[in-house]
């Protein structure tokens, strides 16, 4: 049986003596001599690939490419010259040979079904979630998303849990300006980059970024452009979010709006720019989704409400209505349960002003008018998620009020 394989130059001058031995074979077709990323991944996308024979461990050899050649059953075989190739090798899921063998030994080695390292087992075990990620979502049409994902990191860090408030929209973000944080951090893409890589320490994490307030959330900020969304991979994102499920209590994620499947030019980005809300979606442990209570607001989420439930968990979804009216509170929600069956756990009040003084400020609501009937629904949120919230009494409220 014929075999398809392509090689990968870690070392030039060993791929080329191999390359025209293996060249050389009746039973192989030598596709590709790759030398970059793009070469192996196009090889891997172009379908009809048995193995990959990589020639030392090239840095541009990662775990997407990795991960995507044995998602489509193509076989890892590399040759090491030492320890740290052989490392290397080993944890991206490869069947590691020594740099000597001949031709021949690497066929049968491509020919064989390899099964996953110990190490890449290990690593795997290592990334296993003790956290809940909580994706906080809503259609087009600012329904509130990065609003109430900050106030409901803010109530769950209040409680004493370890928070991180991510900015995961690719079409945006706003987070740092809601926070008035003006100085330069590291954003999901510094993130992301290095989760991809498996080279993401928590200690390095948290001294690169800042608390929201003294005692509230870590920040991670989104894209500094939004046109940067295609840098970031799906391997590094999903990695990302797994990091920050083992690293805290508490992950809240504020999604973009358009979670449709679409496709992208890049190779790194093959889900294209909504990937990483769909992602998220998928991964939460707990999905916030917000309808704005007008008639646009509720229209564009009885819309978009199925694509939600597609992606993740139903059990997990729960509808939070934003800016409702308390005489139209039983309205809305007889609409949404008569078009989804379903009924909100929750009704933020419309009090734009106070949003509006928070925002001048640079600061949550919980922080500019700690006795906001607004912090009482969101904080009820927290603890429906299982999050302790503080009990505010009313000389605690009373102490906190500040004239509007």
């Amino acid at each position: 049986m014929r075999i398809r394989l392509v090689t990968l130059a870690g070392d030039p001058e060993r791929e080329a003596a191999l390359a025209t031995q293996l060249s050389a074979m009746d039973d192989v077709d030598l596709v590709f001599r790759c030398v970059d990323r793009v070469e192996v991944l196009a090889a891997v996308r172009g379908g009809n690939l048995d193995a990959i024979v990589s020639i030392g461990a090239p840095g541009w050899l990662d775990r997407q490419t990795a991960e995507e050649a044995a998602a489509k059953g193509i076989r890892l075989v590399g040759l090491a010259d030492n320890a740290l190739e052989d490392e290397r090798l080993e944890r991206l899921g490869g069947r590691v040979l020594e740099a000597g063998v001949s031709a021949h030994v690497v066929l049968e080695a491509c020919r064989a079904t390899v099964q996953p390292s110990a190490a890449t087992a290990a690593s795997v075990a290592s990334r296993q979630a003790d956290g809940k990620l909580i994706a906080v979502w809503g259609p087009k049409g600012s329904p509130g998303r990065t609003t109430i994902s900050v106030e409901l990191a803010v109530e769950l860090a209040g409680g004493g849990a370890e928070v991180l408030l991510v900015d995961g929209d690719s079409y945006g973000g706003d987070v740092l300006q809601l926070l008035g944080i003006v100085e330069e951090l590291p954003t999901v893409l510094w993130a992301s980059t290095l989760a991809a890589r498996d080279s993401l320490e928590k200690e390095e994490f948290l001294g690169n970024l800042r608390r929201a307030s003294p005692n509230g959330p870590i920040v991670l900020p989104g894209l500094p452009r939004s046109d940067l969304w295609a840098e970031i991979s799906d391997l590094g994102w999903r990695e990302l979010l797994s990091f920050c499920r083992a690293s805290f209590a508490y992950t809240v994620c504020d999604v973009g709006f358009c979670i449709e499947a679409d496709s992208s030019p890049y190779a790194p980005s093959g889900g294209g720019r909504n990937r990483m809300a769909r992602a998220t979606l998928t991964a939460a442990d707990r999905v916030i989704a917000l309808c704005r209570a007008d008639p646009i607001g509720i229209k564009n989420f009885i819309w978009s409400f199925g694509d939600v439930v597609e992606l993740a968990d139903p059990e997990a979804v729960s509808i939070v209505l934003n800016r409702v009216r308390p005489s139209e509170r039983r309205e809305v929600t007889d609409i949404l349960y008569r078009h989804l069956g379903r009924r909100p756990i929750a009704a933020v009040p419309d009090r734009p002003q106070e949003f509006a003084r928070a925002v001048h400020n640079g600061c949550s609501l919980v922080e500019e008018r700690p006795n906001s009937d607004v912090r009482a629904v969101v904080r009820d949120v927290a603890a429906f998620i299982g999050g302790r919230v503080k009990t505010v009494g009313l000389l605690s409220r009373l102490a906190g009020t500040r004239s509007m």
